[in-house]
């Protein structure tokens, strides 16, 4: 049998990304978040001025990293973690477009 990492818990692989996310809560824009990564089910953004308790139900947008081009517009999203390394986004896969690699 093969080993696998008890600690990852994630159902779907994580990939650098240097995509910037705004923010809404309750439909109000709030500030921009850098990712650290992403995957099909979440997001881990960078710390912000902003930060939200685990279960808040935000928006997400997500842009090009030059902020030129918007790849998502306002995906549900819910907090899964929040610390000092940032915090963890969820939301359903289907929800979230084909992302651009690298």
């Amino acid at each position: 049998m093969a080993s696998q990492n008890l600690r990852n818990r994630r159902r779907a692989e994580r990939f650098p990304a240097g995509i910037v996310v705004l923010l809404y809560h309750r439909g109000e824009s709030i500030a921009e978040y850098d990712t650290r990564d992403v995957s099909q089910g979440g997001l881990g953004l960078r710390p912000g001025k902003v930060m939200f308790w685990q279960g808040t139900r935000l928006e997400v947008q997500l842009y090009s990293p030059s902020r030129r081009r918007v790849i998502a517009r306002r995906i549900p999203a819910v907090v899964r973690y929040c610390h000092g390394h940032g915090m963890g986004l969820r939301f359903r896969a289907q929800d979230l477009p084909a992302l651009p690699r690298g």
